[in-house]
């Protein structure tokens, strides 16, 4: 059995297993993976209960393996650096040019510049490149994703798209929904949970069994999608 509870602002994806066991045991991995062994007579609403009651304790597990966890290195902006492309890896290909100008071309980002050899100069191209990238194709996913929420009555304003230091997405009291842009760096099927998870919320405005239970019902993968994007964006 699979499962997702809410604990003010956290969320927790749990696998429960049953056994002969008398008690419950509650497992955290250092991949952040929650696993509970219960009782067979255990109802899942029993397991949840236990799992919020234990919910600080869940997080304290949760930090204390986040820092083990590697991190991406500090981007140099020099030639023959890896940078991610919705979800593809493309190399930085540098040359001198009197205009600027960044290509997408086979397996290399190229990236033209009076300055190449300067990585100041080369972030701030390929920054911005990414930024406008980011909005263009975030808004077109939005579009067609908000689309099948206009046929539950629900009419999304266009999304706001900015730079957030912790959140690929935010909702306002208003309704009004936040994306960031580096989200780009992502595969879609990953920017189209993200967008799917805020919509959602314009329904069910807290993480309860109902906003799960729609959110389930549009994007059956969904812990995949949100697995994956966690891994490639950490």
């Amino acid at each position: 059995m699979q499962g997702t509870i809410a604990y003010s602002a956290h969320t927790f994806d749990y696998t429960a297993q049953y056994s002969d066991r008398a008690t419950m045991a509650i497992t955290v991995f250092p991949d952040g993976a929650i696993r509970v062994i219960a009782p067979r007579a255990t109802s899942q609403q029993e397991v949840e209960q236990r799992l919020r009651k234990r919910a600080r304790w869940l997080i304290r597990q949760l930090l204390h393996f986040e820092q083990f966890r590697p991190r991406a290195p500090e981007r140099r902006y020099v030639g023959g650096e890896t940078h991610l492309y919705l979800g593809r890896q493309y190399r930085l290909k540098l040359r001198k040019s009197a205009l600027e100008e960044i290509k997408l071309k086979g397996a290399f980002l190229h990236v033209a510049s009076p300055e190449p050899r300067e990585p100041r100069a080369v972030k701030r191209l390929v920054s911005g490149w990414y930024r406008e990238k980011g909005k263009l194709r975030i808004a077109e996913r939005f579009e067609i994703i908000a689309a099948r929420f206009a046929k539950m009555g629900c009419q999304p304003p266009a999304p706001i798209i900015r730079s957030m230091p912790r959140r690929w997405g935010s909702r306002s009291r208003s309704g009004r929904i936040t994306l960031n842009p580096d989200l780009i760096r992502a595969p879609t099927r990953c920017i189209d949970y993200v967008i799917t998870h805020e919509l959602v919320h314009l329904i069910h405005p807290h993480h309860g069994p109902a906003f799960y239970e729609l959110l389930e019902s549009l994007m059956p993968d969904w812990r995949r999608r949100k697995q994956r994007l966690e891994h490639i964006l950490s």
